[in-house]
């Protein structure tokens, strides 16, 4: 089994991982095809309070509402003439609404995050009647879940809550290159106190820090080393467990050369974290397609035997499906399991396309199910 392999890999000794405990943080580009708004020579009524909504730290598939002011500074009645957010995730409704003179107009902007952790963001941008300057607001926060890793990406100095090791061959003389190795800080973003029990399914090796005398901390430093793993055996993420009762398992994404995933079906996400699964029982879970139109999944398999996963429903509005499934997880299965499941799904024409899909979990024996963790399944 291809990733069985590459536990094995980091079994031996190739990955390594050592920890420095410390006492102690819809994506979407707007279509370069579209038509651009000239807003220099328009006036500026209308004033965005505040222009970006900060929304810290998100709970994966939760949804947040947040209000903003569209402030009119002139003489006359503004009217909104258009609503357009940058992603489907976001929802909106202030067409035709009229902004008084002098005064302001509250609105809620609701997003609906995905499970995948990471950095997300979405703006709406409002034109108005009368030839007034379009104006814009923006929503960002990271998704994550109550424990997250984070590196500093060389390229570029950003503090980023993924493993950046893609060596770009073109890129220009004098650019800072990535490194296959180094360290990722993982920390409880409540600064609660937890353990890290394994890193790919393999002990932590801690550097100044004791698992067996010291007490837990709400920091880490974890190291890595990419640089002797064959690139068939480069996991795409990196899977660390946990004793966090709300994150037992978490990923971080390795962007590697290897490791780029390009599917032939819209996922909404490349991965699904199913937390703490109880062996020998089915465990319920989702799956989003995004921008589906229309196509109909057919089936999924399981790639590793550890494991099936069948299909159970799906529903669907005009533009996203989201295909419910059912996990069973073998009763010899134990500790962390990351492998690809190929989802199968046909369009309205009958042509038929297959992608993989990752899942991970903690394999948790039924004697043990009373204490495993709840960590939302498919997040």
């Amino acid at each position: 089994m291809k990733m069985q392999q590459t536990i094995g890999v980091f079994a031996a000794g190739v990955f390594l991982i050592s920890a420095l405990a410390l006492n102690a943080s819809c994506e979407s580009a707007v279509d370069p095809s579209s038509p651009q708004i000239a807003v220099a020579s328009l006036p500026a009524t209308i004033i965005v309070e505040p222009p970006l909504i900060k929304l810290g730290f998100i709970e994966p598939r939760s949804t947040i509402t947040r209000t903003f002011r569209l402030i009119n500074t002139s003489t006359k009645p503004v009217t909104i003439q258009s609503a357009t957010p940058t992603c489907t995730c976001t929802t909106i409704e202030a067409q035709g609404k009229i902004i008084p003179p002098g005064q302001s107009l509250e609105l809620p902007l609701t997003m609906k995050v995905a499970a995948s952790t990471g950095i997300k963001s979405a703006a709406v941008t409002f034109t108005f009647e009368g030839g007034i300057a379009p104006a814009k607001v923006e929503m960002s926060g990271e998704i994550a879940y109550a424990v997250r890793g984070t590196t500093i990406d060389v390229t570029n100095g950003a503090m980023v809550p993924y493993i950046n090791a893609f060596q770009d061959p073109s890129a220009p003389a004098g650019t800072p290159l990535a490194s296959l190795s180094g360290t990722a800080t993982i920390s409880s973003i409540d600064g609660s106190l937890f353990r890290i029990n394994s890193v790919m399914g393999q002990p932590a090796v801690f550097v100044n820090f004791n698992p067996q005398q010291d007490a837990p901390r709400n920091n880490y430093l974890v190291s890595y080393d990419f640089s002797k793993i064959p690139c068939e055996r480069m996991p795409p993420y990196l899977i660390i467990e946990t004793d966090h009762p709300q994150a037992p398992v978490i990923d971080m994404r390795i962007r590697h050369a290897c490791t780029k995933i390009s599917p032939q079906l819209p996922f909404a996400e490349y991965r699904s974290n199913l937390g703490a699964v109880t062996t020998g029982k089915e465990q319920p879970f989702e799956f989003e397609l995004k921008h589906s139109q229309g196509w109909k999944v057919i089936s999924t398999t399981s790639k590793d035997p550890q494991f099936t996963v069948k299909l159970v429903g799906q529903r669907a509005d005009a533009d996203n499906a989201m295909i419910s499934l059912m996990i069973s997880v073998n009763a010899s299965a134990h500790g962390i399991v990351l492998a690809p499941v190929t989802m199968t799904a046909t369009d309205p024409t009958g042509a038929t396309k297959s992608s993989d899909f990752w899942v991970y979990f903690k394999a948790v024996p039924a004697a043990s199910a009373p204490a495993a963790a709840s960590q939302k399944a498919g997040s």
